[in-house]
């Protein structure tokens, strides 16, 4: 892929206003009265950050809860930012009966007088709309602890988090490259150009992600590409829309308020394909289909405000709002996304249609990456994804999961790995996700217990004469078994939960249910990291494979993040089947000073935590609550020394892939990757050493889930490798009691 850059000679860094831009105006006196504004969307639900007690990060509100917010220079029906936050306030306040008002800003100056009648009239939950009110939200913050405030693309971490700010930010590069992948499929020419406003990191994320999905998905073609040093000049991103098209584009996306409207519209009207940003540009922009060129519109790189502001006014109504952070919104809560295709629905091939589903779907489960560092907007070469062409004649399908069952004939089966599904390993829960979902769609549901591995094979073809169109495989050692079988029944749907069906292995009716050990190993390294006395902890992990490699490396950064003069004592043993050299590492460990042990590796860690414990040395367990296997639910010796496990959530991943191929939203052709953010990854309860973890130990490790669910907070690990990735490692936030 070939990426143009235009040396622009003069840089003139005009006002940096929001993307509908005005011009300055009298102040109106301000109305709570909204303008005609379309009924606030539906939001979906994003996983809101969980409640963290009353910790530093933690702000509630005593008595009535009054919303106010104030826009960004322009209305509340202006098709912009301003009116989607305006909508999730509509829709929050409404279902919640609270009271809501709003200012309409009318020049930036008018900023802190909006904020100061808020105030002063006694709202304590206040939004504020656009980058340019930032410094004015800090302040009033800063001046008013007692009110809540909730900046919508504004950044309040570092040295501006405060306990009753949060800040509403966005991955647009994961909109720039659901952009680039439906431009890379739709270019008849081979050139597509994208036109942006100032170099600033969002405008950088759209485009190097837009480049790099073209790259992704017809490696090929060219990407033309500048940034206009000004986000209010449409004729200027009109003219390099024009040079962009004279040099054979057919596609150009715009990211740069009116300057990158001004392009697609230039283009449009030409007959030129183009991609809008921010919000759907068909109602804005191209006036609801009114507008020449409208029928050109492929699709808005969509970034759904309406889901934060609702999502974090949630949070306070419910007792649950954490500041001292940004909130993410991004592909996989809904926040991002892409707009629907209007007038050009009928000239997107199917193809393209289900390719880009499927790369949506891939984005939100974390399989598919886009190559951009997320905070800064810079390429990331370590994350850009390996090409994968898009084929046009090849069948829609095949990545959507469209053929096959319907919800009504679904019949669910499972093989389990050796073992039975009450034995509180992997079987147990992936049981329980299938018999939830069974019993949510009401269909059939049957399962083998598997009593040798030379019985795998025989036990999905039982499966199969039957006629069950849904098979759940347990365990990687039945991953060759599941790949034949489905490679042989194209018309069956296989699961294979702890398996890898990626690179040369992919299909389009199998997926694979992979976890991210990495997170949670940093949770119970944090964990670990709060509650060591000695400043000493050990990891005793099986064969460092690479989700072992994940457990020990994301425990390890754990610890330094929050504990960074903690010692970690760490080794891997060749088994996973010896739980008598786990014991002996362990009481080495604990000789060497250590007064916590994390053990990952089946029977082996099991055998390490098992021993400490009973010598009244704390332990963690990992993969499922080993409260409940390894400590027999609280009779055996040394239970009461079990912290926390590492929780891998089995049946999240089984329920939901159950549920994507019924409502036809399966995409196989990969793994489905659990984290934190999609309820995959946790911790245990703790149990009977309840009493023995401080409150502000809970509250600080909810934060840092809360704090990797949005990505805020990395692990510092490869999460395909298991290697360290010092790129990515935190910077230490130590906790003190």
């Amino acid at each position: 892929m070939k990426i143009r850059s235009f040396v622009l000679l003069v840089v003139l860094l005009l006002p940096l206003v929001a993307a509908c831009g005005g011009g300055a105006a009298p102040a109106p006196t301000p109305t709570t009265e909204a303008p005609a504004a379309p009924a606030a969307t539906e939001a979906p639900a994003a996983p809101a950050p969980p409640a963290s007690g009353t910790g530093d990060a933690t702000a509630t509100i005593d008595g009535e809860i009054r919303l106010g917010l104030v826009t960004d220079i322009g209305r509340v029906n202006d098709g912009t930012f301003n009116q989607f936050a305006h909508e999730g306030a509509v829709k929050v306040s409404e279902e919640f009966g609270l009271e809501y008002r709003f200012i309409e800003t009318q020049n930036q100056a008018d900023y802190p007088n909006n904020l100061s009648t808020l105030v002063d009239e006694g709202f304590n939950v206040i939004v504020t709309v656009g980058f340019l009110i930032a410094d004015a939200t800090y302040e009033y913050a800063q001046e008013n602890p007692d009110v809540v405030f909730i900046g919508i693309d504004q950044s309040f971490t570092g040295d501006r988090a405060l306990p009753n700010l949060v800040g509403v930010q966005f991955r647009e590069d994961e909109g720039g490259f659901l952009a680039g992948a439906l431009a890379g499929m739709m270019t008849e020419t081979g050139i597509v150009g994208v036109v942006g406003g100032i170099d600033i990191p969002p405008v950088k994320r759209f485009r190097n992600a837009f480049d790099n999905a073209i790259a992704y998905i017809n490696p090929d073609a060219t990407s033309l590409g500048t940034y206009i040093p000004s986000f209010t000049d449409p004729a200027t991103g009109a003219s390099t829309a024009n040079q962009f098209i004279g040099e054979g584009a057919d596609v150009i996306m715009g990211a740069g308020g009116p300057t990158g409207s001004g392009a697609i519209r230039a283009a449009a009207e030409q007959g030129v394909y183009v991609i809008g940003v921010d919000q759907d540009e068909f109602f804005t922009t191209f006036g609801g289909g009114t507008t020449p060129g409208a029928d050109r519109l492929l699709t808005s790189a969509t970034k759904r405000v309406d889901v934060g502001v609702y999502e974090m006014v949630k949070d306070v109504v419910d007792g649950d709002f954490q500041g001292n952070r940004d909130f993410i919104l991004n592909v996989a809560n809904d926040g991002i996304g892409y707009a629907p295709f209007h007038g050009t629905e009928d000239e997107i091939p199917a193809a393209a249609k289900a390719r880009l589903e499927s790369i949506r779907q891939m984005l939100a489960d974390g399989s598919l990456t886009t190559g951009v560092d997320p905070a800064t907007g810079d390429l990331d070469p370590a994350t850009i994804p390996a090409p994968n062409p898009f084929d046009p004649d090849e069948e829609p399908a095949a990545s959507t999961g469209s053929t096959g069952p319907t919800a009504d004939d679904l019949r669910i089966g499972l093989v389990t790995d050796i073992g039975r599904v009450n034995d509180g390993t992997f079987n147990q829960f992936a049981h329980a996700g299938a018999v939830k979902a069974a019993d949510e769609l009401g269909v059939e549901y049957r399962f083998i217990e598997t009593q040798n591995q030379a019985d795998y094979a025989a036990n999905l073809e039982t499966l199969l004469e039957e006629d069950f169109n849904v098979i759940v495989t347990v365990g990687f050692l039945i991953a060759d078994a599941t790949y034949a079988a489905a490679e042989a029944n194209p018309e069956v749907f296989f699961i294979g939960v702890d398996q890898d069906f990626s690179g040369d292995r992919e299909l389009p009716n199998l997926i694979g249910v992979q976890f991210r050990e990495d997170q949670a190993g940093f949770l119970v390294g944090t964990l670990a990291g709060m509650m060591t006395e000695t400043g000493i902890v050990g990891f005793i992990g099986g064969i460092d494979i690479p989700p072992v490699k994940r457990f020990r490396v994301g425990y390890e950064n754990g610890v330094a993040f929050i504990n960074p003069d903690a010692q970690v004592l760490g080794t891997y043993i060749p088994s996973f089947t010896d739980p008598a050299a786990g014991a002996s590492v362990a009481n080495q460990f604990i000789g060497e000073g250590a007064d916590i042990i994390f053990g990952a590796g089946g029977p082996t860690g099991s055998g390490a935590i098992k021993a400490a414990a009973e010598q009244g040395t704390f332990v963690i367990g990992v993969d499922q609550d080993e409260y409940f296997t390894t400590f027999g639910g609280g009779t055996s010796p040394g239970a009461n020394r079990l912290i926390s496990s590492a929780l891998k959530s089995v049946d999240v991943g089984v329920y939901n892939q159950i549920i994507a191929i019924a409502d036809g939203s399966f995409t196989g052709n990969g793994n489905y990757i659990l984290t934190v953010e999609n309820g995959g990854i946790s911790y245990a309860p703790f149990h009977d050493t309840e009493d023995d973890i401080p409150a502000e130990v809970v509250t600080r490790l909810e934060e840092v889930k809360a704090t990797l669910a949005d990505g805020s907070v990395t692990t510092g690990v490869d999460p395909a490798s298991g290697d360290l990735d010092e790129a990515t490692i935190p910077e230490p936030q130590p906790f003190t009691r």
